[in-house]
C-alpha cells in the first residue's frame, strides 16, 4: 500500500511539474524544430545556388568555345552579381580574361585579372591570375610592371613559371645577366608535374646575347678616367 501511495505521489509530482512547465517544453520543441528546418532550408538553398551557378558557368564555357563575347559577357555579369562570392565567380574571371585576349582586348583581360587579385583571399586562383596577368603585361611591353607583380611572390608552387616570366621581363629590359639568373632558377623546378618547359627555357638561355669584354670591364677615356 505504501508503495502504491509512493507511486501516486510521484505521478502527482510529475503532473504538477508538467502543468507548470509544459509551455516551456512546447517552446523548446518548436525552437528545435525551427532550427532543424532552418538548417535544412539553408543547406537546400546553398545546393540550389551552387547548381544554378554551375549551370551558368557551363553555359559560359560553351559561349567561350564559340568565341561569342557578347553572350559571354551577359552570363558573366549574372554570375558576378548573383554569385559573386562563389568559386564560379573566380573561375569566370579567368575564363573571361582568356576570352578577351582571344578577341585582342588585352585591356579588358587585364581588368578581369586585377579584380581577381584584389580578392583578399590568397588562393590558387590568385596564383593563376598573377601568372596570366604577367603574360599580358609582357605582351604590352611593360616589363617593369611584371617585376613589381612577381618578384615578391615567388615563394609558392608557381615559383618556376613566375621566374621564367621574370627572366622574360629582364630580357625586355636588356638586363641579360638577371634574365639568365631567373631562367636558371626556373629550371630548378622540382614539382611532381613540371610547370615549365625546361627545353624552352634552355633555348632562351642559349639565345641570350653574350657579354663582351667591354660589357664586363669598366670603360675609360683617353686619360684613363672611368666613364660613368
Amino acid at each position: 500500500m505504501d508503495e502504491f501511495l509512493s507511486e501516486q505521489e510521484q505521478i502527482e509530482q510529475i503532473r504538477g511539474w508538467w502543468s507548470k512547465n509544459r509551455n516551456y517544453v512546447y517552446i523548446a520543441i518548436l525552437f528545435c524544430a525551427a532550427v532543424v528546418f532552418g538548417n535544412n532550408t539553408w543547406k537546400t538553398n546553398i545546393l540550389n545556388n551552387q547548381y544554378e551557378a554551375s549551370t551558368l558557368f557551363e553555359e559560359l564555357t560553351e559561349e567561350v568555345v564559340q568565341s561569342d563575347l557578347e553572350a559571354g559577357e551577359l552570363i558573366a555579369a549574372t554570375i558576378y552579381s548573383d554569385f559573386g562570392d562563389s568559386i564560379y565567380a573566380k573561375q569566370t574571371r579567368l575564363v573571361m580574361a582568356r576570352l578577351y585576349m582571344d578577341q585582342g582586348r588585352d585591356g579588358k583581360a587585364e581588368d578581369e585579372l586585377r579584380k581577381l587579385l584584389a580578392d583578399n583571399k590568397n588562393n590558387e586562383f590568385q596564383l593563376i591570375a598573377r601568372h596570366r596577368l604577367a603574360k599580358i603585361l609582357l605582351y604590352q611591353e611593360k616589363p617593369q610592371e611584371v617585376l613589381s607583380l612577381l618578384e615578391s611572390h615567388t615563394n609558392n608552387a608557381f615559383q618556376a613559371p613566375y621566374n621564367e616570366l621574370i627572366g622574360d621581363a629582364y630580357l625586355q629590359l636588356g638586363n641579360f645577366s638577371a634574365a639568365e639568373t631567373a631562367y636558371q632558377i626556373a629550371l630548378q623546378d622540382t614539382s611532381a608535374i613540371p610547370l615549365v618547359d625546361s627545353a624552352l627555357i634552355q633555348m632562351k638561355i642559349y639565345d641570350l646575347p653574350q657579354q663582351t669584354i667591354d660589357d664586363v670591364l669598366p670603360q675609360v677615356n683617353k686619360e684613363g678616367e672611368r666613364i660613368q
